[in-house]
């Protein structure tokens, strides 16, 4: 069985070592679509809407209407530390490959108990910058020995 949530944000990125228009920093309306396949419980529940909108609440909401920062983009982060713009430093290009990634990756670390527990076996993230064009991550629900190191050294500043 698979279930799915959607959520929306605006936000900015660049990618600096970009040839084309990218390396500008730049807006998108990000549409988030997260999937979660399992085994339902014996009344058909899989998972509770309400439970993963919150799980990835606190992500989405340091992520609205904020600059999306790689660590290594020194000018981006002189501009954010003059001005003081609400953003998010994160440790890898912002690129939406990576966002889905860390989005899946974050959920099974916030809530890899409660997706195990409730037979969750694997996570899908796909992350739309545009209407035309989207990356998509898988990652497995790993068991409590196994839970992915944190990619999660983002930092919000207001």
């Amino acid at each position: 069985m698979k279930i799915a949530k959607q959520f929306r944000w605006e936000g900015a990125h660049r990618l600096p070592w970009h040839e084309g228009l990218c390396k500008n920093l730049h807006g998108h309306s990000y549409r988030l679509t997260v999937e979660l396949e399992g085994t339902p419980d014996e009344r058909g529940l899989l998972m509770d809407f309400q439970e993963l909108k919150q799980a990835l609440a606190p992500l989405i909401d340091a992520w609205d209407h904020a600059i999306l920062v790689a660590e290594t983009d020194t000018l981006l982060r002189e501009v954010v530390a003059r001005t003081g713009w609400k953003h998010a430093l994160l440790p890898f290009d912002t690129t939406a490959e990576n966002l889905s990634r860390h989005v899946a990756e974050h959920l099974c670390r916030v809530a890899g108990p409660r997706l195990r527990a409730r037979n969750v076996h694997t996570v899908r993230a796909r992350l739309a910058e545009t209407g035309t064009c989207y990356a998509e991550a898988e990652v497995a629900v790993p068991t409590a020995e196994a839970l992915p190191a944190s990619r999660e050294n983002a930092h919000l500043h207001v």
